[in-house]
């Protein structure tokens, strides 16, 4: 790691900053890592089933959701979040390589691409998952009331956007990390 002194008494880093912040959000990503499959949980496990139909759009009034629906509504909603959870820990090893000075490792660069991936997997998977889940949700509700709900928004497409250019950018990383090595073998 590279330091200044510039006749300064105390040295200084200058990239003390990035170091730092790159350790918090590395601690964020491991705490959404966790509480995010825990508030997934904690959703399926205690909210009121009209409530739970009113976030999924879904207009049967008077329905009951089971035991059985809550949890496969729980596992249907965890794959996403699996994949989102998943890409987390590799952001978070991404700025673990921050955070160690490591700016152009192949640990931070393949964290980062991982968690692009993760991300456009989850943002691929959430209109399918979230079909299922109106079918599953209003499954009680009878033949002719079933529901089968695709929702494809902005933000959706907006994720697999972000996604995919930051996978994009990676490779270039990981294809210019490449060169650098191979014409430092020249010198």
């Amino acid at each position: 790691m590279s330091t200044l002194h510039l006749n300064n008494p105390v040295a200084i880093d200058p990239l003390r900053r990035v170091r730092r912040l790159s350790r918090g959000m590395a601690i964020l990503c491991l705490l959404a890592a966790v509480a995010l499959p825990l508030g997934l949980l904690a959703y399926w496990l205690t909210v009121p089933a009209e409530e739970l139909l009113r976030d999924a759009r879904l207009q049967v009034a008077g329905q009951e959701i089971g035991w059985i629906q809550r949890l496969a509504a729980l596992v249907l909603s965890a794959i996403p979040l699996g994949c989102l959870t998943w890409g987390l820990l590799q952001a978070r090893r991404c700025f673990g390589a921050f955070a160690d000075g490591h700016f152009f490792a192949a640990e931070a660069i393949y964290g980062l691409r991982g968690f692009a991936i993760a991300l456009f997997a989850s943002a691929l998977l959430q209109p399918i998952t979230g079909a299922a889940l109106s079918v599953l949700l209003s499954w009680g509700a009878g033949p002719g009331k079933r529901v089968l709900a695709v929702s494809v928004g902005s933000d959706t497409l907006l994720s697999l956007l972000f996604a995919g250019m930051v996978v994009v950018i990676t490779w270039v990383m990981a294809e210019a990390r490449g060169l650098a090595d191979e014409n430092a073998q020249f010198v």
